[in-house]
């Protein structure tokens, strides 16, 4: 095996060249080609590195110092056992060579900041490849003017926040001056304007326009029951206190917390598989959530019955092993409907909250929110009267947006369509006929009783 360090033949028009590294053997003679960027007249074909003369010389010359390095660790390898083109290729484009921000970020940047920093950082180029559609950013690519002005685009066609895209913009532009200044890129960062954020209106799904929709869908109607379906999942959304996909895709019955609460005035706690712990995606940020508030289990119930009837647990919701385009599909189908999409779940979660009169900061431990405030190290939210008061908060909310009143409005509509096992799997006019007569407690506040199934741990099946 030999290993070459070249130059393209192209010249681009500012004069400058690609390094290559050729890979050669008896079977094949292939060019890997780097992210290094040399200019041609000032390039030492004989040793292979840049003339003194060449501007930003010592940069230049410890990046191809760096690829001499693999490429002398890659020589040492092969010799106790042959590498493959395969190998060679993965080592000097995403081995110890910084090639994808992915990479910078995890051998470099990680050790020079905060931990929340870095998942940030990680969470949000992840985030802007995708909207890209680029399956690993390299500095190149954020580097392209055209990309950003391309996502702004984007994100303003699928009516993203102002703020989405300018945070996006100041995560890269941070990162791209890390690695600058630890001499990993050498390219410039595009100025690109920011979004307005003054004159924007956060939108958001009001029940009395959601209540509308459902009264105007016909059960009778082709692709009803996906329609049912859609809106089942943003109730579901919003009821799991404004979770994401990614939030609701990781929900495992091994969270339970059990034997550590007890039963209450109003909430069930002590009751298996009651209280659920959760971690959310995005910050890692712990919280507890009580799934005895009517109609949160019995919505996800009902999904897992119309999405896989055969499923016997609460847990992964929707049964597990999805089609790889159902949420997209279903998305896409909610906001035919609605004009909006399933994220806007949280908008309105946070918003009932705060005509509530909830305090922000509580209004952030509902949500699984970072707390940046001292008070985080001395506040134990895990509390059993902590529990009570969120679960109180949580149980006002879902009572103020009418969630109970839309998700008896869809299953009406889909036992009219023919969904008869749901009224036996979530023993449906028992429910009701105690909704209807709700007992009220020395605060006022109503008190829905929970007709659950026998065993908590299983789906009866219907």
């Amino acid at each position: 095996m030999a290993l070459l360090i070249g130059i393209r033949n192209e010249t681009n028009k500012d004069g400058s060249v690609l390094l290559h590294v050729r890979f050669k053997n008896k079977y094949f003679d292939k060019k890997v080609y780097t992210q290094i960027k040399v200019l041609k007249k000032y390039w030492d074909k004989k040793n292979k590195t840049v003339k003194p003369n060449h501007p930003c010389f010592e940069q230049k010359s410890k990046q191809i110092k760096k690829l001499k390095d693999i490429i002398h660790d890659l020589n040492m390898q092969n010799i106790v056992s042959s590498l493959s083109y395969k190998e060679v290729r993965y080592k000097l484009t995403n081995g110890s060579y910084v090639n994808t921000i992915d990479s910078y970020l995890d051998q470099y940047l990680k050790s020079q900041i905060k931990e929340t920093t870095f998942k940030d950082y990680k969470s949000k180029i992840q985030s802007i490849g995708k909207n890209m559609d680029i399956d690993s950013l390299k500095f190149e690519d954020i580097c392209d003017k055209n990309n950003w002005i391309k996502l702004k685009e984007k994100l303003k066609e699928k009516d993203r926040s102002p703020a989405t895209f300018n945070s996006y913009y100041k995560a890269a532009k941070s990162i791209h001056t890390h690695a600058s200044k630890d001499e990993i890129t050498f390219s410039v960062f595009p100025y690109v304007r920011y979004n307005s954020e003054n004159n924007y209106t956060k939108k958001w799904l009001k029940p009395d326009e959601l209540i509308d929709i459902i009264n105007n869908l016909s059960s009778d109607k082709e692709g009803f029951k996906n329609d049912a379906t859609s809106i089942l999942i943003y109730l579901m959304m919003f009821s799991m206190r404004g979770m994401y996909r990614r939030d609701i895709d990781k929900l495992s019955m091994e969270e339970f917390v059990d034997s550590t609460y007890n039963n209450c005035t109003n909430f069930s706690f002590g009751e298996k598989n009651m209280v659920y712990r959760h971690f959310r995606s995005k910050t890692n940020k712990m919280g507890l959530i009580y799934l005895g508030l009517y109609p949160v289990r019995e919505i996800i119930l009902s999904l897992n019955h119309l999405i896989n009837p055969t499923s016997n647990y609460l847990f992964p919701v929707f049964g597990g092993n999805l089609h790889p385009n159902f949420w997209s599909l279903q998305s896409k189908r909610f906001k035919k409907l609605t004009s909006h999409n399933f994220k806007s779940a949280r908008k309105a979660f946070n918003t009932i909250a705060s005509i509530n009169n909830i305090p922000d900061y509580d209004i952030r431990e509902l949500m699984f929110q970072q707390d940046n405030t001292i008070s985080k190290h001395y506040k134990d939210t895990q509390a059993q009267e902590m529990l009570v008061k969120y679960s109180t908060y949580h149980f006002e909310i879902l009572i103020k947006y009418r969630v109970h009143e839309m998700f008896q409005m869809v299953i009406h509509k889909l036992i009219e369509n023919g969904q008869t096992k749901l009224s036996k799997l979530l023993k449906f006019e028992d429910l009701i006929k105690t909704i209807n007569n709700p007992k009220i407690n020395s605060t006022g506040q109503r008190v829905i009783k929970k007709v659950r199934h026998k065993n908590d741990n299983q789906i009866l099946s219907a």
